[in-house]
This record gives C-alpha cells, structure tokens and sequence, in this order.
C-alpha cells in the first residue's frame, strides 16, 4: 500500500518521481489549460457559463456567476449553530496570527550619507482575488485564512470565487464573517483566467492567491504575464521527520491525513529507524481500514506517498531540506533543536501533539503554502501577501553635491548626459 525505500537503494527514476510529486501533472495539462485561458478572454462569460456547464452543473446562466448578499443571508439557515460557532472560532484565532503579522511589518528609513534620506513604505494591493476550490465537500477554511490576511493587509477590493458544483454554504458564511462580499460561482483555471483578464461580470485583479489542482496551478502560472499570484500552490504534501522514538500511530495517521486530500497529495516518512519504518508501514494498512475516502487515499499512498530510510540523521534532515516540502512535522525527541536545521519548508509542526491537521483547522498559522519544491523559493501567504513596498529617497543639496561626481562619472560611461545634465542643472542654480 504505502512502500519502504532505502534511500541509498533508490533508482533515479523512483526518487524523481517521490521528489518531483504532482509538479509532473501540472507539466502534463499547461497546454489544455491555455487554451481554457483564450477562450476566457476571447469570450468573457459564455466561455465561464459553458465550462461551468460541462464539469460542474448543467442548469448554470450568466446570471448565476455573482452570489449576491440575498445569497449570503440565506446561508446562514443552512449552516448548524455549532458549525458556524467553531468557524467564528477558527477566525478569532487566525485573526490573532495574522494581526501579529501585521505588527511586525514595518516601513523603515534611514540616512545613508549627510543629507541623503531613504526608506519604504507598505501599502496594500488594491485588488486581489482569492481562489477557494470545491470538490465533494467545502473548504470554509480556506476562505478565512486567505481573506483575513487581505482584510488585515487593508486591501480595498478583495474578489473570492467559489466552486459551483459543491456545497458552498460554509463558504459563503466564512466570507461573510471576514468582510468578503464580492463573490463568484466559478472554479478551475477558468475562474483563474476570469479573475486575472477580466470578463462582461468579473472585473480583473491585481493578484490571486489560493490552492487548486493542477489545472488551477497551472492557469496561476500561466496568467502571470497579467497579475501577480502568491505562488504556484498545489495539491498537499508533508514530510513526517521521525527518529526512533516516534509513535509509529502518529506517523501513520498523519500520512494518511495528507493522502485523504487526494490521489495527487504526498505523506512522506523520514526517518533514519528500519524498525519505526516497518510498525509505520504496518499501522497505515491498519488505519487505513476506518477510512471513509479510501479510494483517494489507495491512489495517494501508491503514487506519491513513501517511507524514506536513511543511513544517518544528517542524510534525513538533509533529504527533508532538498524536497522542501509544504509540511514538515517534527517527531522528534528535540523539535526546538532540529527546526533550526530546516531551512526550506512552508509550515513546521513541532513536537508528536501537533500534527498538520491543528494547522490546517485550528491554530491560526496560514495554510496557504508552496508546495512542489517551492518553499526553497517563497513564504507561505501572510498579510504580505498582499502588500507591497513603495521605496522612497529624500536628498538635501548637501546631499546630492555629495552624489554629484558619481552621477557624472557614471553617467559618461553609460553615455546617458541627460541624466547627467539632470543633476548639474539643479547645482549651477
């Protein structure tokens, strides 16, 4: 079900593929999905309301696409008090983290030489779109992590669109509870085309964040050419860091929490102990027995998900550094010591009471992650997700006769002398 490698015994193809995990998808559909992205902007709505037709409900208009807040009211019938309770619950503790975020970032200035000023400023984007992807349940979750980061951010338009072939309703209210009311029924690269190129209903952004499928990574890096994106966020993965004193249920459980996200997901296990590597393996058959998604989960464990034996310590933190994963879980004896040695992960959970899961529902940290190799590259989506920086500079007279003989030097070489003039007319003044 789930395969022991040694490391050392591995082919290069085996350990490409457990390296590589679903990127190899997002590779396979680029082409299908630019086409879906032409057609977006050739066709604006008809394009979204046919495709919308053809994977997620037949009875769907143009006049459908936008929830309106009659919609949003309504829901609030359809979701039990208790559910709605501990979603309010979910936000005050992801509002607190992210508050925290905002604290520390900070504008900044400083005097480089006598009379020379500069700084930066941040300021939020003013348009971004937030893609929360369907599937057979909803993701309320994803919702509120990813708007109150934009609301904390104080973005003035913040766009969600939704998956109209599932259940929404939790959707909807979580949006409501972080101030989002412009919402789309629409999903896949088409919601990703619409959001970035605009259409007849949806007007485009300035930035989409959020997780999909390969089709909607795909569409987020391929619309880069119009709007910036948080990174290419795709199907879940975590490494499970483990020594010999791991709880081998834990390990199992948690790999089988990755694999129930969907056959594309990846729940990998480090360790440097054969036998924690054997009572894991023997546990995920066990486990795996109680499970209501085992379909996805069969998929997953056979296509991207392993147990990794290493010969040394070094060689698991090393290979755990190298796939960079968008999870890390320390099953460790010392999680405090070994998070100083991973330097390329999205979300590090410390310590065997900790899994994935109180990141994902409870604790507050963003769960929006890299995935696919790159977290050697980006953050996770914080409230400077959706800022940016203004640079600024403020220069004296005394300041720019200090600057004067590099303009001009530099200024000759590059054979720019407007530039040069630009400077020695305000001090022949």
């Amino acid at each position: 079900m789930i395969r022991i490698y040694k490391q050392n015994e591995m082919s290069k193809e085996e350990n490409k593929r457990i390296m590589q995990r679903a990127q190899a998808d997002i590779a396979a559909v680029k082409e299908k999905v630019a086409g879906i992205i032409n057609d977006v902007r050739t066709n604006g709505d008809a394009a979204l309301v046919k495709y919308t037709k053809m994977w997620d409900t037949e009875d769907f208009t143009a006049e459908k696409l936008r929830v309106t807040k009659e919609d949003i009211e309504r829901t609030y019938e359809n979701v039990a008090p208790n559910v709605l309770e501990q979603i309010k619950a979910q936000i005050a503790l992801a509002k607190k983290f992210h508050e925290a975020q905002r604290v520390n970032i900070t504008d900044w200035e400083a005097e480089t030489a006598p009379g020379i000023l500069v700084g930066e400023k941040w300021t939020p984007i003013e348009a971004v779109g937030l893609y929360i992807p369907g599937g057979k349940n909803p993701f309320p979750t994803v919702q509120q992590i990813l708007a109150l980061p934009a609301k904390i951010a104080g973005c003035p338009r913040i766009v969600a669109s939704v998956s109209p072939g599932s259940r929404i309703d939790e959707v909807l209210v979580a949006a409501a509870e972080c101030g989002v009311d412009e919402i789309y029924r629409v999903g896949g690269a088409q919601a990703i085309a619409a959001m970035a190129y605009g259409t007849e209903t949806i007007q485009p952004v300035n930035l989409i964040a959020g997780p999909g499928n390969p089709f909607v990574t795909a569409a987020k890096v391929l619309c880069q050419e119009k709007v910036a994106i948080d990174m290419p966020a795709g199907p879940s993965e975590a490494i499970m860091l483990a020594d010999e004193y791991a709880d081998p249920r834990y390990c199992a459980a948690d790999i089988l929490a990755r694999a129930e996200h969907g056959p594309d997901s990846a729940g990998v296990l480090v360790t440097d102990s054969d036998p924690l590597a054997e009572q894991v393996q023997a546990e995920v058959e066990k486990q795996f027995r109680a499970l209501s998604r085992q379909e996805y989960v069969r998929e997953a464990l056979g296509r991207y998900s392993a147990i990794i034996v290493t010969e040394t310590w070094d060689d698991a933190l090393s290979y755990v550094n190298a796939y960079a994963p968008e999870h890390v879980e320390l099953l460790v004896q010392n999680p405090r010591e070994t998070l100083d040695q991973i330097v390329n992960a999205g979300s590090v959970f410390l310590g065997p009471t900790n899994p994935v899961a109180t990141g994902d529902y409870a604790s507050g940290v963003n769960h929006i992650l890299p995935t696919g190799g790159w977290a050697k590259m980006t953050s996770p989506v914080g409230v400077w997700t959706f800022m940016k920086r203004v640079q600024y500079s403020e220069v004296s007279e005394e300041g720019l006769r200090s600057l004067q003989p590099i303009v001009d030097t530099i200024a000759d070489v590059e054979g720019l002398d407007a530039h040069r003039k630009s400077v020695d007319i305000r001090l022949e003044d």
